[in-house]
């Protein structure tokens, strides 16, 4: 049998798992030393090794993961600030209407849909930062455009997040944190990058 060889589906599925397990790591690492500040550029990093390493089996892991770091580290981290601004800024109006500190509850539908939205934009922005050198006003202009596009893969992403998301809370095991990432980025680079990026010419946008 060549299931076993070196080139068999044994071997490949054994250094998947190790390469996400090792990139999960390196997220995880880089996150906590960088206080979460961090955290933009190293999951543009992952998604770009993901998408190039794991999905279209392209290069080296590492050496991808590292290079797109280092090269998009400002403007994923500048995108990563702007979008936890933006969530907290949503949580503090929410929750400020829901216990009464603010009398403008006709508001709360208003603000519940555009949590929804930078959601959907979240989902998108770090695929097509990986995958572009769009600047940071076009990354989140065109995340908002596919999103709602392509709505049915955008629910699909939401989905697969929230399971996981779920997952992690059942087990309640934070150490976890460091497979699942690296799988949602596996997962949303299939149904995002591979399906839905690749039809457009960024380049002229």
């Amino acid at each position: 049998m060549n299931f076993f060889n070196i080139d068999g589906p044994f071997q490949r599925i054994g250094s998947i798992v190790f390469d996400v397990i090792a990139l999960g790591l390196l997220w995880t690492i880089i996150s906590l030393l960088g206080f979460g500040v961090t955290i933009g550029a190293v999951t543009t990093a992952l998604y770009t090794s993901v998408y190039y390493n794991l999905v279209k089996e392209e290069g080296y892991v590492y050496k991808t993961f590292f290079k797109a770091l280092k090269n998009k580290f400002l403007k994923s981290t500048l995108v990563w600030l702007i979008l936890a601004a933006l969530y907290i800024l949503m949580f503090f109006n929410i929750t400020s209407i829901t216990q009464g500190i603010l009398d403008i509850s006709w508001l709360l539908p208003v603000y519940f849909s555009l949590t929804i939205e930078l959601l959907f934009i979240t989902l998108y922005i770090f695929p097509l930062m990986s995958t572009t050198e769009l600047g940071i006003k076009k990354l989140f202009k065109y995340s908002f455009i596919l999103a709602n596009k392509h709505l049915p893969s955008t629910l699909l992403a939401v989905i697969i997040t929230i399971s996981l998301l779920a997952l992690l809370y059942t087990i309640n095991n934070v150490l976890l944190i460091i497979i699942l990432t690296p799988i949602q980025c596996y997962l949303l680079s299939r149904v995002i990058t591979k399906k839905i990026l690749t039809q457009y010419d960024t380049t002229v946008w």
